[in-house]
């Protein structure tokens, strides 16, 4: 950070800001500084500083203004009134000491840690996967093989066979064709030799609807005895 800029006067020699304290506590009057001169070393220093803080330079620029103002006046003394301007001009400086002087108190209060809190327990980080150490690609192949090999052998299933369903309508026709080249036909006759459960519940179902259009007539000599289909 640049030092503060040094004005060298026949009644004063030092910082900028020892100048404005000396204003506020009365042991200088501003009217005994020649204020062109003050002006001139002024300039002078924000010329050869390049890199000025922005804080600071802002801070310079309130004064530097109002110094401008009063070199002019002192080249043109007939056109301003110079007591009440160099009035106006300690005003303002004690207002830009005041300033700073706030400033620094508040960046001291801001600075003080019986005034900061500490966080109670850190942040919580969003979980996520942590990669173990010492791991690779291989050395998971690895333990993924040696855990199917622990596994018990599969069983295979037994082959089911999976009897090939008619649907009532083909049931129905099937025996509609038996009876016309027959003329009279038993229910094991419409089932076939294999007697799978299927065809014999769809062929059951197919005679009561036959039967219920009064397509066939149906009988039967006595208890678990074959059926007999006759054509109506």
């Amino acid at each position: 950070m640049p030092t503060p800029t040094t004005i060298t006067l026949e009644q004063f020699s030092g910082p900028l800001d020892l100048l404005l304290s000396l204003i506020q506590e009365k042991k200088m009057s501003v009217s005994d500084v020649a204020l062109s001169r003050v002006t001139e070393q002024y300039m002078a220093f924000v010329e050869r500083e390049k890199r000025l803080d922005p804080v600071q330079l802002a801070d310079f620029l309130v004064v530097a203004a109002k110094l401008l103002l009063l070199k002019s006046q002192s080249l043109l003394p007939h056109f301003f009134p110079e007591e009440q301007d160099e009035q106006s001009l300690e005003e303002q400086l004690r207002l830009y000491q005041a300033f700073q002087k706030a400033s620094k108190d508040v960046e001291k209060r801001w600075l003080d840690p019986r005034r900061s809190y500490s966080r109670i327990e850190p942040p919580r980080k969003p979980p996520g996967f942590v990669w173990p150490a010492n791991v690779s690609p291989d050395s998971l192949a690895r333990a993924m093989e040696a855990v199917l090999w622990r596994l018990k052998p599969l069983k295979a299933l037994p082959i089911a066979t999976i009897d090939r369903a008619i649907s009532l309508k083909q049931k129905i026709m099937d025996i509609q064709t038996l009876l016309k080249a027959k003329k009279r036909l038993t229910f094991f006759d419409v089932v076939g030799p294999e007697k799978h459960k299927t065809n014999m519940i769809v062929s059951f179902l197919a005679l009561l609807e036959l039967m219920k259009s009064e397509s066939v007539l149906l009988r039967q000599e006595g208890i678990f005895n074959d059926i007999v289909i006759e054509l109506a």
